[in-house]
């Protein structure tokens, strides 16, 4: 499977699906590019009874980030969950509940596209 790109409708059925990936833990933050991130959480998946999924997200064009070190990853506040949003040429990517004002959270992702891609829980 690959990377798949999100439209607005996807968008919201996914998040709706992980329920925003409320409670759920970060499992790693890779950067492919100065351009191109991938972060990959642990969710459960409310369509297949809540069992446990890796949902990996990868922003592309990105252009303005603001990350945190491997060892604070794990530890980040999950209990909003993230955001995520786009439209025709933006997307932002981030932690808690910042709908409208991504570029204010902890950890965030801005950039030109997002896809996402389901992957087997990784514990």
């Amino acid at each position: 499977m690959s990377v798949k790109p999100l439209s607005a409708l996807t968008l919201k059925n996914l998040l709706d699906r992980i329920d925003f990936a409320r409670h759920g833990e970060v499992h790693s933050l890779t950067p492919l590019s100065t351009t191109s991130i991938e972060i990959r959480f642990s969710v459960q998946d409310i369509a297949r009874g809540y069992d446990w999924i890796d949902v990996l997200f990868r922003v592309d064009g990105v252009n303005d980030a603001k990350l945190v070190s491997d060892n604070v990853l794990r530890s980040l506040d999950m209990s909003e969950g993230i955001t995520v949003e786009m439209d025709s040429n933006s997307c932002a990517l981030a932690i808690g509940s910042y709908f409208g004002r991504a570029n204010e959270a902890p950890f965030y992702i801005l950039g030109t596209s997002i896809g996402y891609e389901e992957l087997p829980f990784s514990g």
